[in-house]
């Protein structure tokens, strides 16, 4: 069974009129895949890693000697372009550094410094892993100044040995006797600060220029040829990445952090309501397992009340304690109520009211005061007001009470 197989590396870089897409695996050359436009490009949908080749008006790209310790060459480097009046930012993000050769305590340094202008993208909803100079995608030629054009700009990109270590747009729009009294002088800049070795030959990878000018003019062979295809850069080889494209890769990753926890938050919610339907459900179940069971009892607890309504009724009866006959003798017990002829005797469980008359006030009062006097009557608290003296010295009284008052 055939793997499958996944899709390439893609490059981005700017051709010689327009923008062009590029395709291939890490350190191997590219095939082109379609040409975009002048004013920016953008990644397609299916590459695993996606690389942008800005072109080399975005870069400071400067050689440099450097004295001092491997290690301290960065913050040399920054000096040096501070010195020069650039200003950048130190952090790897920004300016790149790269020793190419050591000599005597000197180190030959290639300084990479991005330049704060905009990134050309013309769709930013696939962002770039990884950024790097243009010329850098090519196999160069050893001790060569090499010719060519980055969206019809003249560019001019010099080596030492193998390795890079200067490139710059010139300010001619063509290769005639202007451009190369700038390439003069260019080498002789160079080579006043001691970073330009021996240049061999001029590489033209573009159709226009005289040969015999330019041999004449700059003394070194000159040849042209057809531009190479880009080499797809190795992981890691650059750490440069512009300010808008970090802050655009902050921006997304917020905005899908705020997408990620707006679907959660509706995740959490729908779990909520489903809960709550789910618990509702049961509990109207529940509910209705309840009321039948409560409407398959109502009979029975109807009968259960009606038995002991009629146990209380009959309590009194079955009570020893309580029989009214024994309630009524027990308020007899007192030798005044030889005396006393009872009107109206009243009794519950709950209650007792008992009015009378006796011969005299005295005996009345003395009837009162055994009855509450009596333990078997005491629950009751019995109370009332003094006897009413009638107008043949007779005395009528009344005695009321219940548990608790």
């Amino acid at each position: 069974m055939a793997k499958t197989r996944k899709p390439p590396c893609e490059l981005l870089l700017p051709g010689a009129q327009v923008w062009q897409s590029w395709t291939g695996a890490e350190g191997a050359a590219c095939l082109l895949q379609t040409e975009l436009n002048t004013t920016g490009g953008k990644f397609g949908k299916e590459a695993t890693r996606r690389v942008l080749a800005l072109p080399t008006v975005h870069f400071w790209a400067l050689p440099a000697w450097l004295k001092g310790q491997p290690e301290h060459l960065r913050s040399m480097a920054l000096l040096h372009l501070e010195r020069m009046g650039i200003k950048a930012e130190d952090d790897e993000a920004s300016v790149q550094v790269r020793n190419m050769q050591g000599k005597e305590g000197a180190y030959l340094t290639r300084i990479l410094a991005l330049k704060d202008l905009p990134t050309p993208l013309t769709d930013t909803a696939r962002l770039p892993d990884e950024v790097t100079l243009h010329a850098l995608c090519y196999p160069l030629v050893q001790n060569s100044l090499t010719i060519f054009r980055e969206l019809g700009r003249l560019v001019v990109a010099i080596t030492s040995g193998s390795q890079l270590i200067y490139c710059s747009p010139l300010s001619a729009n063509r290769l005639d006797g202007n451009a190369l009294a700038e390439l003069n002088n260019i080498c002789l800049q160079l080579g006043f600060q001691g970073v330009l070795g021996r240049l061999e030959s001029i590489v033209l990878w573009i159709e226009e220029g005289d040969i015999q000018q330019i041999q004449r003019v700059t003394g070194l062979s000159a040849y042209r040829c057809d531009m190479p295809a880009p080499t797809m850069p190795e992981r890691g080889s650059s750490l440069l990445m512009p300010q808008d494209v970090i802050s655009e890769r902050q921006s997304q990753t917020r905005r899908s952090k705020t997408r990620f926890l707006a679907l959660a938050a509706g995740t959490v919610v729908a779990a909520a309501i489903a809960l709550v339907a789910t618990l509702t459900s049961l509990a109207l179940q529940e509910r209705n397992l309840l009321r039948d069971k409560v409407a398959s009892l109502t009979p029975r607890a109807s009968r259960v009340m009606d038995h002991k309504k009629a146990w209380h009724e009959a309590a009194p009866a079955v009570d020893p304690t309580s029989w009214p006959q024994q309630i009524l003798l027990h308020c007899m017990e007192p030798e005044s109520s030889k005396e006393a002829s009872i009107t109206h005797w009243e009794w519950t469980p709950e209650r007792m009211n008992l009015r009378g008359r006796m011969p005299s006030a005295s005996l009345a009062l003395e009837y009162t005061q055994a009855l509450k006097s009596i333990e078997a009557l005491a629950p009751f608290g019995l109370t009332g007001p003094p006897p009413v003296i009638a107008s043949d010295n007779s005395a009528t009284f009344e005695l009321k009470g219940g548990p608790g008052e």
